[in-house]
């Protein structure tokens, strides 16, 4: 079996952008593809914890069996889930907002106050881009998508304080969850 180290990729570097809730829709104009800049609606989150990205797809089905030798004959597709994790590592106002959705979250004099209350639902567009060196990156566009787990957020001497958040992704109005984008020459057409 003949092994290409070539198309081997590590998304070592990146970001993750979305937009703030009152974002007028042509400064949240989707991507369409991996190379060309965002539209200036959206916000990078900042730096990302060591850990990255973490992409997660589950899909439940359900087993039939027939009455034959008790055999299985179908695996039916059920609920099926598309989430990323990662943890912001910047304590800035619009984490903030992104950590407290539905609450007050505004400048002070000395920095920021929050008036923290439940999480309301907060249902926007987001964008993960990763880079393997200069000239290959994947950007992935949720159209729809949300904080769905707010991880721990730790106050240690041993590390700094991240915001750890799951984002669940949701179906657009054409039954899309995410839409993949992928700079890499090794798989342009010629």
């Amino acid at each position: 079996m003949a092994v290409d180290i070539d198309l081997i990729r590590a998304y070592t570097d990146g970001g993750v952008y979305t937009h703030e809730p009152n974002a007028l829709p042509a400064e949240i104009t989707p991507p369409t593809d991996a190379s060309t800049p965002l539209a200036v609606g959206f916000k990078v989150v900042g730096a990302i914890s060591s850990d990255g990205i973490t992409e997660s797809t589950a899909q439940e089905r359900t087993d039939i069996f027939i009455w034959q030798s008790n055999t299985l004959a179908r695996r039916i597709p059920g609920q099926f889930t598309k989430t990323f994790t990662f943890a912001a590592a910047e304590t800035s106002l619009f984490n903030l907002g992104l950590q407290f959705p539905g609450s007050l979250v505004e400048a002070t004099s000395e920095g920021a106050k929050v008036e923290e209350k439940p999480p309301t639902t907060d249902i926007r567009a987001w964008v993960l881009h990763g880079m393997d060196g200069a000239n290959r990156a994947q950007r992935i566009y949720l159209p729809k998508a949300e904080i769905t787990e707010r991880g721990d957020v730790v106050w240690s001497a041993a590390g700094i304080t991240v915001y750890e958040w799951t984002l669940t992704a949701y179906v657009d109005d054409n039954g899309v969850v995410a839409y993949r984008y992928y700079l890499d020459p090794d798989m342009a057409t010629t």
